[in-house]
């Protein structure tokens, strides 16, 4: 992400009469272009949906509103209004063996609502199962179709096989629509061809914060994961952690860095990574004596612990060896996309590498932060800040 200021020129008298060439900026305006796609196409909206649940009956009788059964429900109502207490009703059903009308109550169902919920419209296609048809917000819909869906099934080796690829097919779709009625319990009901589905919010964010854009969500498109943050808590134990782009240019934004330099649980940051940037796997010996390696002058073998940051997701960070621009063959000596977590060797490269900074000629001028005396090829003490 960057600012998108123009710039332009024009000619500028100097203090001493001449004319020279300089830049202004076009607008002061606050623009900012980002180079990736700032979420998914798919917009959900926050949903609050309401589900059942069985608990034990005195757990029950501290939200007796949200009993299911209507009769036990509306026989606590009275007895509340006479000024029974919890300990009293307690009583009162015990004295009953804990059953009414007919049935046992020591476990009854209530109504919660989940309010981290989000939903998306979609067209009824042939990957819906059960499970999906069960993630649907109408109840009513899924009554349809897990009725439609259930004349399709195949018995096989005492193993129920659906067929959704038959029940919502074209004309699978045409005939549940003929016989909705019928698969609504003779009840109408308008045709189904689009339905809305709900999941948790997870790491949805929010489209902005005016109108009604803070109540819609997105997910972050495939490929923004552009920062890698590596903390270090106090025993010198690393933490990782994938930074979303939402995240990054809400900070710049702010003039911040693109990633916070403590995180949630006060471990501080030792460097983060982008695609591109080179890392280097130190041996044992090289991780005491650090100030020993000459950057200007590697062996082979320091040259092959050389790699390149490719991409990162969640708390994984995926390499290539700086020298492999791509595999020849796939699924060869890397992961079935080509990258790898650890090295040729078997090390965890995220667990032990440093951070290597070049200018642009290829010479190494800072690992981890610290700059490198480029003249006596070692690692100055106490380095000015370096941006990395």
């Amino acid at each position: 992400m960057e600012n998108a200021i123009s710039e332009y020129q024009k000619w500028k008298q100097q203090d001493d009469g001449n004319l020279k060439k300089v830049f202004f900026k076009q607008d002061s305006g606050d623009h900012w272009a980002i180079r990736k796609p700032m979420h998914k196409e798919t917009v959900t909206g926050l949903v609050q949906l309401r589900f059942k649940k069985t608990i034990q009956l005195s757990a029950a009788l501290d939200q007796w509103e949200m009993i299911v059964d209507k009769s036990l429900k509306n026989q606590i109502k009275k007895l509340v209004k006479q000024g029974l207490d919890k300990p009293k009703l307690r009583k009162f059903f015990k004295e009953l063996e804990d059953k009414w009308d007919g049935k046992i109550i020591s476990k009854v169902e209530i109504y919660y609502f989940e309010k981290e919920m989000v939903a998306s419209r979609s067209a009824v296609n042939e990957a819906y199962n059960t499970n999906f048809i069960k993630s649907i917000t109408d109840t009513a819909s899924q009554k349809i179709m897990l009725n439609h869906l259930e004349k399709y099934n195949e018995v096989k080796d005492r193993k129920i096989i659906e067929h959704p690829e038959l029940a919502f097919s074209p004309d699978g779709l045409d005939e549940m629509n003929r016989n909705i009625v019928q698969l609504n319990n003779g009840k109408f009901h308008q045709p189904i061809y689009k339905v809305r589905s709900f999941e948790p919010k997870g790491n949805k964010f929010n489209v902005g914060t005016t109108g009604n854009k803070n109540k819609k969500f997105v997910e972050a498109a495939k490929g923004t994961n552009l920062f890698f943050a590596i903390y270090q808590n106090s025993e010198g134990k690393r933490r990782y952690e994938s930074i979303p782009l939402n995240i990054v240019i809400e900070r710049q934004k702010q003039g911040l860095k693109p990633v916070p330099e403590i995180n949630e649980k006060g471990e501080t940051l030792v460097f983060y990574l982008s695609p591109n940037d080179l890392v280097y796997i130190p041996t044992d010996e090289e991780k005491n004596n650090s100030k020993s390696i000459n950057f200007r002058n590697l062996s082979q073998r320091q040259l092959n612990g050389i790699y390149k940051m490719v991409s990162s997701t969640s708390y994984s960070c995926f390499f290539l060896r700086n020298d492999i621009a791509s595999a020849i063959w796939n699924k060869v000596e890397f992961s079935a996309l080509n990258k790898t977590e650890r090295s040729i060797e078997g090390i965890m490269i995220k667990a032990v590498c440093w951070k290597l900074q070049v200018n642009r000629i290829g010479q190494i001028i800072a690992v981890n932060g610290k700059p490198v005396n480029i003249e006596s090829v070692k690692i100055i003490e106490s380095p000015t800040e370096v941006n990395l």
